[in-house]
């Protein structure tokens, strides 16, 4: 099966209301080398598009200060005055932008944003699912089989405009990809969408993080590709996937074996689980019947540093799915997402790429349980995130 010409769930999904109030957003991960220490690293890349329709020529961030901004302002403001304490008061916008956010999870990780007005973008072509930039220089793309792009953020970038939200330094990369595991259906839903288009994906290329080069190997870039659109986030939100899985049972790297976990849709989770060729889906979308409990929790300090710690359990009349994952704090950190509503909401989503642990799974056989494989889990991607509301 060609899932880079049967799946359309990639494409571009701002069309309609969409235009004025709601985000489309895209990620990839993988694994690279570090050509000069050897280590290994998480990387991803993201391109999110937020409100195209209300600021076509202009980006809009909903973080940039909009206090007073005349010596007469400041002055009326200063005053105090019964009529002129508006000018206190920010104001807040919806956001109208296209990001791109890119960076590295690890020990000394970093993120990069840049920022493109909504007019640039080329979007759902034949040769471009999306591109911006005005230059050669900062061009970013997806196409069905590649990615490329580079952003460059100074120190003095930062101190002038804090609202970009991110750090400073360079990132460029040039990367192909083949998707080689795909669920289906996605999750819809009126406020959000979730496509899983790319569960186990093979990435090759280059990421060149502030001079030093890293390489992605098809073998061990344990890619994973996918998107989500809609309204708005979900609220929490929760995300494991890996295809990095060795079997406890049989001491094999299962090499055509991966899975997906997301939500919270509907209070419950999506769970995806593919092993070498046998699939178990539980859609949150779907009808069949099934209970999940999650939780994500900081563990106590110990040896290891501080380091949290997701799990999730599936039941149904017929399986059990057990999943439980740790990631080193340090390892991780906050990225943040304007929200398409404004008002300086904001999804504050921690998350790592270097999660590890295990995945078991079971049968009931009459009353009592088979178990049908036990997985250990290595380069996991593990998110969790709450939207946070800006004082008014």
């Amino acid at each position: 099966m060609d899932f880079n010409k049967i799946d359309r769930s990639r494409r571009y999904k701002l069309a309609g209301l969409l235009k004025k109030n709601g985000f489309d957003r895209w990620r990839i991960s993988a694994s690279a080398i570090s050509s000069i220490t050897g280590e290994e690293h998480s990387f991803f890349i993201e391109f999110y598009v937020v409100n195209p329709a209300l600021s076509p020529e202009k980006p809009v961030l909903g973080f940039k200060s909009r206090l007073p901004k005349t010596d007469t302002d400041l002055l009326y403001a200063l005053a105090g005055t019964e009529s002129e304490k508006p000018l206190l008061t920010e104001e807040f916008v919806q956001p109208s932008f296209v990001m791109v956010k890119a960076g590295m999870l690890s020990v000394n990780g970093k993120q990069l944003n840049a920022y493109f007005p909504c007019a640039s973008l080329v979007a759902d072509t034949p040769e471009y699912i999306l591109k911006v930039g005005s230059t050669e220089r900062d061009t970013c793309y997806i196409k069905d089989n590649a990615t490329s792009g580079c952003i460059s953020v100074s120190a003095a970038d930062l101190l002038e405009k804090p609202e970009l939200l991110g750090n400073a330094g360079t990132i460029a990369w040039n990367l192909h990809y083949s998707i080689e595991d795909s669920f289906f259906p996605n999750f819809r839903s009126k406020l959000t969408n979730w496509a899983c288009f790319g569960a186990r994906t093979a990435i090759a290329g280059v990421i060149v993080l502030d001079g030093e080069q890293f390489n992605v190997n098809r073998d061990r870039s344990y890619g994973y590709f996918d998107k989500n659109w809609g309204r708005g986030f979900t609220n929490p939100f929760l995300h494991l996937s890996s295809s990095n899985l060795v079997s406890n049972i049989s001491g094999k790297k299962l090499l055509k074996s991966c899975f997906a976990i997301q939500g919270e849709y509907n209070k419950r989770l999506s769970i995806l689980t593919s092993f070498e060729g046998t699939k178990l889906e539980f859609h949150a979308g779907g009808c069949r019947k099934y209970n999940t409990i999650y939780e994500c929790n900081q563990m106590p300090e110990d040896e290891n540093g501080v380091r949290l710690h997701w799990s999730v359990s599936m039941n149904n009349r017929n399986y059990i799915i057990d999943v439980d994952i740790m990631c080193n704090a340090n390892q991780m950190f906050v990225r943040d997402y304007e929200c398409p509503e404004g008002n300086r909401k904001v999804m504050k989503l921690i998350g790592g790429g270097s999660g590890t642990g295990e995945v078991k799974i079971y049968r009931r056989v009459r009353k009592s349980l088979e178990l049908i494989e036990d997985m250990h889990v290595g380069n996991c991607l593990c998110e969790y995130g709450t939207i946070e509301n800006a004082p008014q």
